[in-house]
């Protein structure tokens, strides 16, 4: 059995009649009388009735035209992938992130994706944790930069980007008040009230982890609103919060904030990129995934992305 039986055996199927495939195909009707007998045989099954009207497709006939239709599917659908990965990516491609990830990744990884594939659309989404997982899941995006947030995720094929480290923030003290250390301890941290989130989100589970394994209960409140609200009332002294440096790199140069890195223990956070691997691998997703591989690398080394890169 082979690729050009199939062939046969579907022409003959849509035609009703061996002479009419063979005029459609432009072969001698013996040549495909011989194809179709020699494919029966291979299978060790009758798949038409012939009559003096043509052909009819027998119980195993119909069963047979099921997977013949899905090989030659199959078939076609590789020969576009092969194609489009022998040439240069074009089409759009979702990515979805949650709103540090963005901050941190949107503009190197557009400019990159300028500069080197102009002819890919890039469609950048951001959401909560959970919404971006669901936004992969459902097909909307192509790809996603995810968290580790203790949750089972099947049918999820996920990459390790970064472990990046988590931090506290306050409001820069003024001149007078003197300097805050580079560092607080989890212990040390737990005297102030901070902005976090809450539920499903991935912050939520791994400062639930450090509380587990210190027994030290941090005062907590919600969110202010996104994160850039959050990062406002933090600049002017309404609260605290704890971020990666993803978050709040850009606003570093202005005297606004003071980032202390968490330890006793260090929190970190696995920041993930992941597809669907039930969906076919496309060219252009391959690209992107190399790039945002190569903007996490440049914004670790520039230290802006602060943590454990995955080498």
């Amino acid at each position: 059995m082979n690729h050009k039986q199939l062939s046969h055996f579907l022409a003959v199927t849509r035609s009703g009649s061996i002479a009419a495939a063979a005029r459609t195909l432009d072969i001698a009707q013996p040549a495909l009388s011989l194809s179709i007998s020699r494919l029966e045989h291979a299978l060790k099954t009758q798949l038409f009735t012939r009559g003096a009207k043509g052909v009819c497709l027998t119980e195993s006939g119909q069963l047979f035209r099921r997977y013949a239709q899905d090989v030659i599917r199959g078939h076609e659908r590789l020969l576009v992938d092969l194609a489009e990965l022998e040439s240069e990516p074009k089409g759009t491609v979702v990515l979805a992130m949650n709103q540090a990830t963005d901050n941190i990744l949107a503009l190197p990884l557009t400019r990159a994706v300028s500069e080197h594939y102009p002819g890919l659309d890039l469609d950048l989404r951001t959401g909560l944790s959970y919404e971006v997982i669901d936004m992969l899941k459902s097909g909307t995006a192509d790809i996603a930069i995810i968290y580790e947030d203790g949750t089972d995720i099947p049918g999820i094929s996920k990459e390790l980007l970064i472990r990046e480290s988590m931090y506290f923030l306050n409001q820069r003290p003024s001149s007078g008040e003197g300097a805050l250390s580079t560092e607080i301890s989890f212990a040390e941290m737990a005297k102030y009230e901070v902005v976090t989130t809450t539920g499903k989100e991935s912050l939520a589970y791994i400062l639930q982890e450090a509380e587990n394994k210190t027994g030290i209960q941090l005062r907590k409140r919600r969110p202010y609103g996104q994160l850039m609200t959050s990062l406002r009332f933090a600049c002017e002294g309404h609260c605290r919060l704890i971020l990666p440096s993803s978050a709040f790199y850009h606003l570093e140069p202005a005297p606004l904030l003071c980032a202390q890195k968490i330890t006793e223990p260090e929190i970190y956070r696995n920041v993930y990129i992941a597809t669907d691997p039930s969906r076919p691998v496309r060219n252009i997703t391959l690209k992107l995934t190399e790039l945002i591989r190569q903007c996490t690398r440049e914004e670790y080394t520039r230290g802006r992305w602060r943590g454990v890169l995955n080498s």
